[in-house]
């Protein structure tokens, strides 16, 4: 029976430790579990204090995300990604968007007119383009910088026939 076991067990205790020691120094009290996809080692901390370690729209958690693989890592992309959660929002948050980013398409579909979305983080960009990567009716760019990047959904032209 051969195992190919991607993310050594040292690899997920070291982050989980890393990330444990972060918590503590920040007054908060959190359990931490550690596992891996294959790929990526995913920590996920809960406990009653769950909502300091997610933040406003999930900006402690990419920090501490961010701190994380900094530690763990002597260099950017040596080793796994390390993936921090809190009690499973990354998904609903992922879930939210791809929601909104869905209604607001119909908008612009039955509008005709573009509509940007808030500012937010290249992450969550990232997951608004590819809920509308397939749509038929719109495409969508980033705008702006900085804080203020942010998604515009834009209709799509109908393709004009060719003159006969």
């Amino acid at each position: 029976m051969t195992e190919e076991i991607a993310v050594p067990a040292e690899a997920r205790e070291r982050a989980a430790k890393v990330l444990r020691v972060i918590l503590e120094h920040m007054g908060v009290d959190a359990e931490v579990s550690a596992f891996d996809d294959g790929e990526r080692i995913i920590l996920d901390a809960h406990g009653a204090e769950s909502g300091l370690v997610i933040g406003k729209k999930g900006a402690t958690l990419d920090a501490l995300q961010y701190l994380v693989n900094r530690l763990v890592s002597k260099r950017p992309h040596d080793g796994p990604l390390v993936v921090v959660d809190a009690e499973g929002y990354r998904g609903r948050r992922e879930d939210s968007l791809v929601d909104l980013a869905q209604r607001l398409a119909e908008k612009v579909v039955s509008s005709g007119r573009p509509l940007p979305v808030e500012p937010m983080s290249a992450h969550d960009r990232r997951i608004v383009h590819m809920a509308l990567v397939d749509h038929e009716g719109v495409t969508t760019e980033s705008e702006g910088e900085g804080l203020f990047r942010r998604v515009v959904i834009f209709p799509k032209r109908a393709d004009r026939a060719a003159p006969v």
